[in-house]
Formats: structure tokens, C-alpha cells, sequence
């Protein structure tokens, strides 16, 4: 026995911290920061808006301390603001200072500033036809200027603006349809000061009911579907501190032009466009619609669509593609008593494709394939409602390979539905992709969740795979080896309790590493016990320094969750920005330590960094070098989500 020893304990700490020496400074024409002091060490964040209701959160310090400094960025210009500072402190007891005012600085001063340097503040492109565009340009003084522009860096035509004024519409007439031009705008304000832009790209559209002909920047969303059983919505991420001009193409299953339009996205936006196919086609309101889309752009976006069942309102997520591939393979395909699988195929190609498909067994044994060649037109797509039936296989599941015969780039997709309505997206991945380590980014076990893994074969070799469950903390929780056919499939259903040798429900979160002697694919179905309705993610081999979730919500009925992993050899700091739909910064977290080989994770992100009623996107960045892995779930309140997978922005 040890010597007896004797302590006094404090009591409960029941006190909020309190608020000093409270100021605002640094004020500019789109921030401001504010400073405090507290007595005693707390976490803190500051509740800001346009009207004394506020509305509008930073994100909560990780870091306690006595002292507190929060800049609040992405203001509006000489705009009245108003805030109240909160602190919480280590025993969870929250203190608010009164709520205070100030306003922003003008943004439109350097108008009264005649030392203000000229420049050039926006361009943003309108009324693009396919023989015209008008560009909309202004400068923060009164110039005059005019646009070079041409099918090549030499700009051999010019059109002059020679009215002054600090907002431009010029309009270019007797363009090509179809074809990319570059332009540079020049301008100069009465003194004689020059300033002219870089070399920029617009393209102008497509004939009507003419084939279409996407630029080689053109980035694909290969289903459309709009009609009594589905809609389609589009998202659009711009991804530049510009704001983007983007052209967007509505094309009929044999790759005819039906309607293009052109919208604008604001810099590090998103746009959100609900039924896009009867927005961009204004004259068939009402009419069924399957096709597909082409986006072009002067800025690097990337693009979405959430394919939502009209009966259960379950969005599907379907990301873009720039490029196909000659052969793919759909992880799964079923046609079963409670699933079935839809495949469309879309040609990215300049001539006909020459398509065959193959159903796989798990086994890897042939359950079927096309007996001739199957034939899609330039931008163009072959749509199934359930292929396996049409390959002649009922009542089994399996790998669904989609050759090019003639070398013809594809893209495709594969929607697997429920009995109830309920489904999920297989996108076509190559066999590049296949490696000898997966990751998983995320599996779950709880009373409203369970989660299957499938792990693919891409080889004509028997795969030996050690699939392990990793924890919180990057420690290794279970292991199990299994061994995959060649070219097969092999299922774990209720993964976690699988691998813990549970015959309960475990409440167990992690993530699950692949280890394999050849290469291979995973993937993860997390379902709802209630709907059945599966979300799928697809396991990556590597991970990357900063990734963009494309929109996430804390919304109405729809929430999101973020699974952050750290795939390097050393603790990883990481920050997770949230932006609004303009942009602007709506709520962060910064130096977020997420253990070697662990994870962070949030069943609602935008709630944990401070923002409510809202949605936009998300950005993940490793300040210290160290490769992540990001995945976020989507899901209502009725049971229904799906997954959009972190893409990189390296």
C-alpha cells in the first residue's frame, strides 16, 4: 500500500469571463479588427452584421488566451457594422460584451483620391451570342480606352471606347462561332496614365442545333436529367480572386446544341443554378430534358450537380470532368431486389466512339457484354436505366468495365437507386488510379449510420489486402486480411463491427487504410438505417497541401459534415475556411492539430465554425506541408445525403 495523501479540491467554476478594454482598429474599406482583453484565459469569437441583430460569425479561437485580436475580413465598403465580442472559458462558461458600431471606410475613395494609383477593377462579360459578346470593364478613375482582341496573340481587330466614364460596355461584333478569342483592354484617364489588362479569353457560343464544339478548357457534367422523375441542379465554384465569366452548354444525347447561356460567379464564389437545364434552355419550360453539360470559362472554376429524385428529394453528387478516359470501370453495378444500377456514358471526342461493356461477378468471372459495339456521337451520351439487365444479368452485382474500342476519350457515370427511391453515384475511374495503398477517408457505426466497404481488383491477379481501422489519434484500432479475385470484388458489409468482432452496435467514427500486394480501388457506402439511402466515397492513394469542398450547408433541413485525414509522416496544422456564396469569409478555424496518421472530424462544420443558415464552400489547407484527405456528407433531415469528396487546389 501506498502512504496515505490528501487533497483539496476547487469548487466548480460557475463564472463567465468578463469583457475589457473592448476596440475596434485597423479599419479599411473591407475589414477591421477587434481587440479585447478578458480575466481569465478563454476561447473567443466576435458575432458581427449589417443591423444590431447581427447574424454573422468569425470562427472560435483554438487557442486560449487573455488577450484577443479578431480581424473580420470581406466587409462591405463604407458600410455601418455591428458587434459584440464572446468568450468562453476552459469550464464552458460564456460571457458577451454590449453590442457596439463602426463603419468601413468608403470603398469607392480612390475615386476622390487624385493620388490614388489607376487601374482596371472589373471585367465581366454579358450578352454572349455566338457572333458577338459585349465586355463590361471599369476603372476606379474616369478613362476612356479600347479592346484589342483576335483568335491569336497578335489582336489584329479593335474596337474604342471613347467616351469617359468609369464604367464600360463595349460590344464586339462579326465574331466566328465556336472559337476562342483572346482581347486586352487598354485605358487611360485624362491625364494621359495608361493601364491595360492582361491577356484575356472569351469563346463564343455554339450554332443552335449544330453540333457541339467544346474548347479544350471545357470542363464536362456528362447527366442532365430534368422531367416527372428527376432534377437536375448545377454548382459552379469559382476558384480565382476574379470574378469568372461562364458559359454554360445544354447538349442533347447526340451532342446537338439545345441553348447555352452566361453567367457570372463571384471570386472564391459559388452559383448555384436549381433545374438548370430549363434555366439555360428558356424555351422548353416544362418539357422532359436528358442531356448533358459543357462549362467554359475565363477563370478556373470547377462544377457540380446534385441529380435530386423528384419523390424523395435525394440528391445524388456528381462532380465535373475535364478529361476521359479509353477504358473505365464502375466499382459496383447491381441489379438486385432492392438495387439497381443506371449507367450513362458521354464522349468527350472529336469522332464516334465505339463503346463495349462488361459485367464482372465478384468473382471476377464474365456475367456479361455488349455482342457488338455500341455507337455515341461527338458529345453525345448512351444512357441505361438499369444495365445489368440490359447485359442479360438479374439478381447479382459486380464491377462494370467500359472500353473505347477505337480510342475515343469517355466519361461515365453510374447511379445506383433502392427500392425506395433512394441512391447514390459511381463515377468511371481509371485503372491509372489503382494503386497499392487506399484510403478511405471515413467510415461510421451508429444507430443511424452504418457504412460497407467494397475494395476492386484491378488486376488479373488474386489481391491480398490488409484492411485496417484507424482511430481518432492515427493508432490502429483492428486489422483483418482479405483476399480479392482478379478483376472482383470484395464486399464488407457493417465494416466496423466487422473488423472489432462486434455483434452490436459500436459508436465507433474512423477511417480505414488499404494495404494491398496489387493494385486496387475502394470505396465506402455510408447508409441511413431509416431510407437505406446509400452515399458513396471512393478511396484515394494520396492526399494534397489545400482542397476545396465545393458547398457545404447548415441550412434549413440540410446539414454537412467534414472528415479532415492526415496521410503525412508528421502532425499536420491545419485551417478550414467556410465562404459564403459571394466569397466572403463567413467562418474559420485555424491551426487545427490533426495527428499523424488521424483524422479531425465535425458532424456539422459550418455550426462548429460559427455559421448558421448559410452555405457555400469550404476550404482545407495544411499550413505545415502535410497531405490531407477531406470528405463531407450531406444529408437532411429525411434521411437522404451525399458525399462531396475534398478536390485538390494545388
Amino acid at each position: 500500500l501506498s502512504s496515505e495523501v490528501s487533497a483539496l479540491t476547487k469548487a466548480a467554476d460557475e463564472t463567465p469571463p468578463v469583457v475589457s478594454n473592448l476596440s475596434i482598429g485597423n479599419v479599411t474599406s473591407n475589414s477591421a479588427t477587434v481587440t479585447w482583453n478578458t480575466n481569465e484565459e478563454a476561447y473567443v469569437q466576435v458575432e458581427y452584421g449589417k443591423t444590431p441583430s447581427l447574424g454573422s460569425f468569425s470562427g472560435l479561437t483554438n487557442v486560449s488566451a487573455i488577450s484577443h485580436s479578431v480581424s473580420l475580413k470581406n466587409l462591405s465598403g463604407g458600410t455601418t457594422y455591428y458587434y459584440r465580442v464572446m468568450a468562453k472559458d476552459p469550464s464552458g462558461n460564456q460571457g458577451l460584451s454590449e453590442i457596439l458600431s463602426f463603419r468601413t471606410k468608403d470603398g469607392n475613395s480612390d475615386n476622390n483620391d487624385p493620388d490614388a494609383s489607376f487601374k482596371l477593377t472589373q471585367v465581366i462579360l454579358s450578352n454572349v451570342s455566338n457572333t458577338s459578346v459585349t465586355i463590361n470593364w471599369t476603372t476606379n478613375k474616369t478613362s476612356y480606352g479600347f479592346i484589342q482582341y483576335g483568335m491569336d496573340a497578335s489582336l489584329a481587330s479593335s474596337a474604342s471606347e471613347s467616351t469617359q466614364a468609369t464604367s464600360h460596355s463595349t460590344i464586339l461584333n462579326g465574331l466566328i462561332p465556336s472559337t476562342q478569342y483572346r482581347y486586352r483592354i487598354t485605358a487611360a484617364d485624362p491625364s494621359g496614365t495608361q493601364v491595360a489588362s492582361g491577356l484575356l479569353l472569351f469563346k463564343t457560343s455554339d450554332r443552335i442545333s449544330e453540333p457541339a464544339k467544346p474548347s479544350s478548357d471545357a470542363i464536362f457534367i456528362p447527366s442532365v436529367f430534368e422531367g416527372g422523375r428527376f432534377r437536375t441542379n448545377l454548382g459552379i465554384n469559382n476558384l480565382s480572386k476574379s470574378v469568372a465569366n461562364v458559359s454554360i452548354t445544354l447538349v442533347d444525347k447526340d451532342g446537338i446544341v439545345l441553348a447555352t447561356k452566361t453567367v457570372q460567379v463571384e471570386p472564391e464564389g459559388l452559383k448555384q443554378i436549381n433545374s438548370v437545364a430549363h434555366f439555360v434552355y428558356d424555351n422548353n419550360q416544362g418539357q422532359e430534358i436528358e442531356g448533358n453539360l459543357y462549362l467554359e470559362s475565363d477563370q478556373q472554376i470547377s462544377a457540380w450537380a446534385s441529380q435530386i429524385d423528384n419523390t424523395t428529394n435525394d440528391p445524388s453528387l456528381l462532380l465535373s470532368k475535364r478529361s476521359g478516359s479509353t477504358k473505365l470501370v464502375i466499382p459496383s453495378t447491381a441489379n438486385i431486389s432492392k438495387f439497381t444500377s443506371s449507367l450513362v456514358i458521354m464522349n468527350v471526342g472529336f469522332s464516334d466512339a465505339q463503346v463495349a461493356l462488361k459485367a464482372f461477378s465478384t468473382s471476377g468471372s464474365v456475367l456479361g457484354r455488349t455482342p457488338t459495339p455500341l455507337s455515341i456521337s461527338p458529345n453525345g451520351i448512351l444512357t441505361f436505366e438499369n444495365v445489368l439487365q440490359t447485359l442479360g444479368v438479374t439478381n447479382n452485382y459486380g464491377p462494370l468495365e467500359i472500353t473505347s474500342l477505337n480510342n475515343v476519350p469517355l466519361i461515365a457515370i453510374s447511379r445506383v437507386s433502392s427500392e425506395n427511391k433512394a441512391g447514390g453515384f459511381f463515377e468511371g475511374l481509371t485503372y491509372s488510379d489503382a494503386s497499392t495503398l487506399q484510403i478511405i477517408p471515413h467510415v461510421v457505426d451508429t444507430a443511424e449510420i452504418r457504412t460497407n466497404i467494397g475494395i476492386n481488383n484491378a488486376t488479373g491477379v488474386v489481391a491480398s489486402v490488409r484492411v485496417k481501422l484507424m482511430s481518432r489519434e492515427g493508432t490502429q484500432l483492428a486489422a483483418l486480411p482479405v483476399t480479392v479475385p482478379a478483376r472482383g470484388l470484395t464486399q464488407i458489409n457493417n465494416v466496423i463491427p466487422q473488423l472489432l468482432k462486434k455483434n452490436a452496435t459500436t459508436n465507433v467514427e474512423g477511417y480505414i487504410r488499404l494495404e494491398s500486394n496489387q493494385p486496387i480501388f475502394g470505396w465506402a457506402s455510408e447508409i441511413d438505417n431509416k431510407t437505406n439511402d446509400p452515399g458513396f466515397s471512393i478511396s484515394k492513394s494520396h492526399g494534397s497541401n489545400k482542397l476545396l469542398v465545393q458547398s457545404t450547408a447548415n441550412i434549413g433541413s440540410f446539414k454537412s459534415s467534414l472528415v479532415v485525414v492526415n496521410t503525412g509522416t508528421a502532425d499536420a496544422l491545419v485551417d478550414i475556411v467556410a465562404r459564403d456564396v459571394e466569397g466572403k469569409v463567413n467562418g474559420e478555424i485555424r491551426g487545427v492539430l490533426i495527428p499523424v496518421g488521424g483524422f479531425f472530424s465535425s458532424s456539422n462544420i459550418l455550426d462548429k465554425l460559427g455559421v448558421n443558415s448559410n452555405y457555400g464552400p469550404v476550404e482545407v489547407t495544411s499550413t505545415n506541408g502535410q497531405p490531407l484527405l477531406v470528405s463531407s456528407r450531406v444529408y437532411s433531415t429525411s434521411g437522404t445525403s451525399g458525399f462531396f469528396e475534398g478536390q485538390s487546389m494545388e
